[in-house]
């Protein structure tokens, strides 16, 4: 039984929004493809008690990891742009 808007994907009727890949791959590879263009990936280790606060630090904010992470490096910049960056208030 067709029950989306994708040609030639059967599937059980169940209740929902349709379909709007052909399959898992292809979604994950639409997704990837979104987010490779909106940003830079930052791989790195941090230390357990550093972990452990960022997680609960998510977990407070309602957000995920990466999420928390930006908003601490971009609230960083805003506290330390000065200090940081002491050639641009110059030319200001």
């Amino acid at each position: 039984m067709e029950d989306n808007n994708v040609p030639g994907i059967e599937t059980k009727k169940h209740p929902g929004r349709p379909r709007k890949h052909e399959s898992d791959a292809a979604r994950v590879r639409t997704w990837k493809k979104a987010k490779k263009g909106s940003g830079r990936r930052l791989d790195c280790h941090i230390g357990d008690q550093a972990s452990w606060r960022i997680g609960k630090l998510a977990q407070a904010w309602g957000c995920s990891l990466a999420a928390a992470v930006e908003r601490l490096i971009l609230e960083a910049d805003a506290r330390y742009h000065d200090i940081l960056f002491p050639a641009e208030k110059d030319q200001g």
